[in-house]
C-alpha cells in the first residue's frame, strides 16, 4: 500500500493505492482518496474508493454532511448507482481517515474504549473503539525501530491493528484487518 498526501486550503487530502494478490487465484486493486478538515479531530469531508477484484469492480463516492451523516453513491459491476445516507451517533471515518486520525491521537492521554467512531466499509458503518496501545520495538528495513501498536475493537473483538513509528511523524508501517473469513495483513510504504 502506498500513500500520497497534500494540503488543500483548510483540508488535507490523501490518496492511496492498495494491491494484493494470493498467487494467481485472487487479486485486488484498490484506489482510495480521502479529504478531511485540518482540525483536532480530522473531521471527514469526502472520500472515494474504487476496487477491482477479478472481473468484479465497485466504485463509491462518499460525502459527509455532518460528522455522523454520510451520503453515498455506490456502483457495483454493471448495477446502477445506489444513493443512500448513512447516519451514526459518532464520527464515521473511511479507512484512510481512520489511519490518519490514529496518527494524531495523544496516546499518553487516550483511555481504552474512549471515543465513538465507526469505520466506513462500502455502505456499512462498523463501530470501533481504541482497545489498546503498546510501545515496543520491531525490526524494520534492517534496523530496530520504536513503534506504537494500536488495536481497535468492534463489539469486544479486534477489528483493526496498526503499527506506526513512535516519533513525531507517526508513519504507518503495518496493518491488519480482521474479517469474517480471515485477516488481511499488509505493509505500508
Amino acid at each position: 500500500m502506498s500513500f500520497r498526501g497534500e494540503e488543500r486550503g483548510g483540508n488535507y487530502h490523501v490518496d492511496a493505492v492498495l494491491k494484493a494478490a494470493v498467487g494467481s487465484l485472487y487479486t485486488l486493486d484498490c484506489l482510495y482518496g480521502s479529504t478531511f478538515r485540518k482540525d483536532a479531530a480530522l473531521t471527514p469531508v469526502a472520500a472515494t474508493r474504487s476496487h477491482t477484484e477479478k472481473k468484479y469492480w465497485a466504485k463509491g463516492i462518499y460525502n459527509w454532511s455532518a460528522p455522523g451523516q454520510v451520503h453515498m453513491d455506490v456502483t457495483k459491476s454493471s448495477r446502477p448507482p445506489r444513493d443512500e445516507t448513512l447516519s451514526w451517533a459518532g464520527t464515521v471515518r473511511d479507512l484512510l481517515g481512520m489511519l490518519w486520525w490514529l496518527r494524531t491521537l495523544d496516546y499518553e492521554q487516550a483511555l481504552p474504549g474512549a471515543g465513538t467512531n465507526a469505520l466506513l466499509l462500502d455502505h456499512d458503518a462498523i463501530p470501533v473503539v481504541v482497545a489498546s496501545h503498546e510501545k515496543k520495538t520491531i525490526r524494520h528495513n534492517g534496523k530496530q525501530t520504536p513503534v506504537i501498536e494500536v488495536k481497535l475493537a468492534q463489539n469486544g473483538k479486534e477489528a483493526l491493528s496498526i503499527t506506526m513509528t513512535d516519533d513525531t511523524r507517526r508513519i504507518p508501517l503495518r496493518f491488519s484487518i480482521a474479517l469474517s473469513f480471515g485477516t488481511i495483513k499488509g505493509s505500508l510504504k
